[in-house]
């Protein structure tokens, strides 16, 4: 979800399959608390006023998705700034930013962490990259945790002996054309088709489109879709039909979704 509201974050856990009563989501993902710095060596996590306003002040809008099966990740995100996940950064600042990173999951009682390597002014070290990736798996406080990657235009950072595929758990490919072979590479990086999932944008694709692109990536034998920000393109009903379409696709032409108060 982009820049959520409280509100927005607890509705994702009403919406339920009407057949099993279960959540229709497995995970959300907070977007986006941000990198910041001056230089590579100086990196700074920063929460704008959306994510602190979730954080800081309404984590019990988190608690109630996890209470209920839902896991809670946060995505780092450059920020038009010299510092981020790929920029050529000592392994010292690499190991640093790795923990500090785990210490916000901890301190807030999250789930996981969401890679998105984009919009700093610094990039392209595989090394590096590979490194703060490194830093966040052996750090023993995030054992059990997700680390997923918004996948797209990255083939440099799936190389050995830097190759990413060996730290991730998850990726979520964000070309958003609704083609399931934009997954198909990350097989043969070594990532597991039960780990990928495919992104779906409202923006971009109905809710009919998406029901097919959902069809294509089960029958692929990939794990599943991700849905880019549903609360900025989808209102309630709205919301229900597109997730309809998918759980037709995905468990059977006679399911449905419902937003259960």
């Amino acid at each position: 979800m982009n820049n959520p509201s409280p509100q927005d974050v607890k509705d994702i856990g009403h919406y339920r399959v009407k057949s099993t009563g279960q959540p229709f989501f497995s995970d959300l993902v907070l977007f986006a608390a941000n990198i910041n710095g001056s230089t590579p060596n100086t990196p700074v996590l920063y929460y704008n006023t959306e994510m602190s306003a979730i954080l800081k002040d309404n984590i019990d809008a988190v608690r109630q998705l996890q209470n209920g099966g839902i896991k809670v990740q946060i995505s780092y995100l450059g920020n038009h700034q010299n510092a981020g996940w790929s920029c050529n950064m000592t392994s010292k600042t690499a190991t640093r930013l790795g923990n500090a990173m785990v210490t916000d999951v901890v301190k807030y009682g999250l789930d996981g962490i969401n890679v998105d390597d984009e919009y700093s002014s610094c990039s392209g070290s595989a090394s590096s990259f590979y490194s703060v990736l490194k830093a966040i798996r052996s750090n023993p406080y995030f054992s059990g945790k997700t680390l997923s990657k918004a996948l797209w235009s990255d083939s440099q950072y799936f190389r050995s002996p830097n190759n990413a595929a060996n730290q991730l758990t998850e990726g979520y490919e964000m070309t958003y054309g609704g083609s399931v072979s934009y997954l198909t590479p990350y097989v043969g990086y070594g990532m597991s088709k039960s780990s990928l999932f495919l992104g779906i944008s409202p923006e971009f694709s109905s809710a009919s489109q998406a029901g097919s692109i959902a069809q294509s990536v089960a029958s692929g034998g990939y794990q599943g879709v991700m849905i880019w920000a549903p609360n900025a393109f989808l209102d309630r009903a709205a919301a229900e039909q597109y997730y309809t379409e998918i759980a037709k696709a995905q468990i059977g032409s006679t399911e449905s979704v419902e937003y259960v108060p």
